[in-house]
């Protein structure tokens, strides 16, 4: 048998890749983005005597350690698989990478001793608090370091550098490492801020005793401004990175915006299309019940919906009737004018940011004042549960996108775009870095395998 020629009876051993990453990716996320919100909860706790927020910061500390071992499992669990499935490219990956994912190594288990140190000293720095406040943001900070370890290697395999591969700190610095680190700072805020919004919703709705109402009330508040508000710097990152990537990889980038995956981001639209009508819609419903009526704050804030609502439809306009040939989802070929990126587009992205501005703003001005805390009605809190929903369908949108677009509609299909074949062919004539991918390898201590040459 070939080496690197295995597979996996019926669904193949792409499906075991790609269901073990994101996963993994899913859980991870929610790690790095709850290890920094927790402690800044903490913090306001501490500065407020609000003890709500340090309820909140103590039971999120507690589910992170809890889920922090599945996390490790399933990125253990993804190194195994690709050592086993994809044996070739994985030997060539861990010589371009061989000190990132020594660093990588270490920082895991950095994160690992600083997170459960900040959790299990909660009550024996309980008269120190600013010091266990900085236990919780050292473990953040080492998490977001260690993010980028990872965010090399995702970024490499889209858009290699053109550097020699024994150039370590070009090779790490490739051309979208930076929009992609900046995209997933700020995803890492806005995916949890739903979720705990979400979980907030479910559990005011199970909560008979006006207390747990209260607290989840505004947990459901806390969290909302967290996703939403983060998700509001998306499009101009997301622009961003886009960008890089066409400027870095012409032919990937027409796979994402112009190929068969182009339905991705017909569906990204849609979903935040989704996320921002719901967040409004919610603003608009707390605002009738804030300490201090402002009934002109809340008009306005129902014309932000209108608008959130018409520059929504403007984004999910598809370019052509083409949307998902997949499954079938053909209305013809014909251009919508409309749906043009230019400048219908841009004019529907930089609307729904300054309407969600607007209303983020007003919000704020209210929540200044303090709200009725357990008097929410349940579709508000059912927006919160679909916001969590549609949250985890973007990442996974998202997460799909990026790695489809190395496929090039299958013309070839890249493992490192322009380098490596999905089928473990080493193509130095497209490649970045050219012969160096090879000598690289060897002079690494690694050997070239037979076929892989891209002759």
């Amino acid at each position: 048998m070939p080496i690197g020629d295995l597979n996996v009876p019926v669904i193949g051993k792409n499906v075991v890749i790609a269901t073990l990453v994101q996963t993994h990716v899913l859980i991870a996320t929610f790690i790095l983005g709850s290890a920094l919100i927790a402690p800044t909860a903490e913090y306001l706790g501490m500065i407020t005597k609000q003890k709500r927020y340090e309820r909140f910061a103590r039971n999120l500390a507690r589910f992170i350690v809890l889920l922090f071992a599945s996390g490790g499992a399933l990125a253990i669990a993804f190194v195994l698989a690709l050592i086993t499935l994809f044996p070739v490219f994985f030997s060539y990956l861990q010589n371009i990478f061989f000190w990132v994912f020594i660093f990588e190594a270490f920082l895991f288990l950095g994160v690992i001793i600083v997170i459960y140190a900040w959790y299990n000293t909660w009550d024996k720095l309980a008269y120190r608090k600013t010091v266990h406040i900085v236990f919780g943001l050292v473990a953040g900070g080492v998490g977001l370091v260690q993010m980028t370890m990872i965010d090399v290697v995702a970024s490499y395999m889209l858009t290699p550098s053109e550097a020699p591969i024994q150039d370590v700190a070009r090779t790490y610095l490739d051309p979208t490492f930076i929009p992609l680190n900046m995209h997933r700072f700020v995803g890492n805020f806005s995916y949890v801020g739903f979720l705990i919004a979400g979980w907030a919703g479910w559990r005011y709705l199970r909560s008979t005793k006006q207390e747990d109402r209260e607290y989840y009330d505004w947990m459901g508040h806390w969290g909302l401004l967290w996703g939403f508000g983060f998700m509001l710097l998306q499009p101009v990152i997301g622009y961003g990175y886009l960008k890089a990537i066409r400027e870095a990889s012409p032919k990937a980038f027409d796979v994402m915006m112009l190929g068969n995956e182009a339905w991705h981001f017909n569906l990204l639209m849609l979903l935040l299309a989704i996320l921002g009508i719901s967040s409004v819609a919610y603003f608009v419903h707390k605002l009738r019940f804030a300490i201090k009526p402002m009934e002109t704050t809340r008009k306005i804030t129902i014309g932000a919906l209108g608008f959130t609502a018409l520059f929504s439809i403007l984004n999910v306009i598809p370019f052509t009737g083409n949307i998902a040939p997949q499954v079938g989802l053909v209305f013809g070929n014909s251009q919508i004018p409309l749906g043009a990126m230019y400048p219908w587009k841009f004019i529907g992205l930089i609307g729904l940011m300054l309407v969600g501005f607007v209303a983020v703003g007003l919000y704020l001005k209210a929540s200044a004042t303090g709200f009725h805390w357990g008097r929410a009605s349940r579709w508000s809190q059912y927006m919160l549960m679909v916001c969590a929903v549609t949250i985890v369908l973007t990442m996974i949108d998202m997460g799909s996108a990026r790695e489809s677009a190395r496929r090039l509609d299958n013309n070839p299909g890249y493992l490192i775009n322009g380098c490596i074949t999905l089928n473990q062919k080493i193509t130095p004539k497209t490649c970045p870095a050219g012969d160096s991918l090879v000598k690289g390898v060897k002079n690494n201590g690694g050997s070239a395998v037979p076929g892989s040459s891209g002759k």
